[in-house]
């Protein structure tokens, strides 16, 4: 990969997301590596359209052919004073000060080594867009690597419209409603699970209660709700398995704060090589074989009630 063309190609892809934003950005990092490159972009709110006429933006000064020149200055305010408009990691800087312009687009401090030409980058392609914490991530690469990423995300997506039986136009409409049948259907699934779940009658020795089941089709996300309502009463114990899987069970024990129980070491300690998990000491969520469920929780049930 061409470090010189991809940092180029970032420094245009964030004069251009610039443009379409109508603010200056700062940059925390940009990582390059052998697959392909990051910029970490600082901002409130970064969508795909926004991302999508920057790509197009910087393809169109790639084939322009964009000069990309360089020049120092010995402090950063000296930078500043001859470009106005200059972007910055202000903290970082200390000295001397390297600019480096594309010609009537972006002026950036910036140390690495640089392209002279945008041709030289080619084709850019953004691939990935992520937000984590307070900036985004973007994902890219140029030349070669872009136009292969290119084939392969168009390979990509003619088989999701072949799987959704929709068409490029129609594709995104399609994939919606595909979700928001999901959602509902999901909706029900969980309403269902629920209705099941609270039927379950408790167990008890007068002074601690334990719902108990060995399920199957019931909603996961059904479960770990119940479980935390249940456990919100006092001296109240859950231990339940949801078989789906062809061989394993989705499993949860968990127990009411105030109880003096570690459910870590009483499932290890009951299932044994038939399951594995873990958590905190008053909730814990699983799997177990699907044919020991039953077994597994009627031990634990007992040394909870005994």
């Amino acid at each position: 990969m061409d470090t010189r063309a991809a940092h180029t190609a970032e420094h245009a892809f964030v004069g251009a997301l610039q443009k379409v934003l109508g603010q200056t950005l700062r940059v925390r990092k940009v990582e390059h590596k052998k697959d392909g490159n990051t910029a970490f972009i600082v901002v409130s709110q970064l969508g795909i359209d926004a991302v999508v006429k920057a790509e197009n933006m910087v393809n169109a000064l790639i084939e322009e052919g964009r000069q990309v020149t360089t020049r120092s200055y010995p402090s950063l305010e000296e930078a500043k004073k001859h470009n106005p408009s200059l972007r910055a990691n202000e903290e970082r800087i200390a000295s001397e000060v390297r600019v480096v312009e594309i010609e009537g687009h972006d002026v950036t401090a910036c140390a690495m080594e640089h392209a002279a030409n945008l041709r030289e980058c080619e084709f850019f392609l953004a691939t990935r867009l992520s937000k984590s914490g307070n900036e985004y991530e973007v994902d890219f690469v140029v030349g070669s690597q872009a136009r292969d990423a290119a084939v392969a995300l168009s390979a990509k997506m003619m088989k999701v419209c072949e799987e959704l039986g929709a068409n490029p136009n129609t594709v995104e409409s399609t994939a919606r409603k595909a979700r928001a049948e999901g959602d509902a259907n999901f909706k029900k699934a969980k309403a269902l699970s629920r209705e099941k779940l609270d039927a379950l009658v408790p167990v008890s020795n007068g002074k601690v209660s334990v719902l108990k089941g060995a399920l199957s089709g019931l909603a996961d996300e059904a479960l770990l709700e119940f479980a935390g309502d249940m456990i919100a009463k006092q001296n109240t114990a859950v231990i339940l398995s949801n078989a789906g899987a062809p061989e394993m069970a989705y499993f949860i024990f968990a127990r009411s704060e105030a109880m003096n129980l570690d459910c870590n070491k009483l499932f290890r300690e009951t299932a044994g090589a038939d399951g594995r998990g873990g958590g905190k000491p008053h909730f814990v969520t699983g799997v177990v074989r699907k044919e020991k469920a039953r077994q597994i929780i009627d031990a634990i049930s007992e040394s909870v009630l005994r």
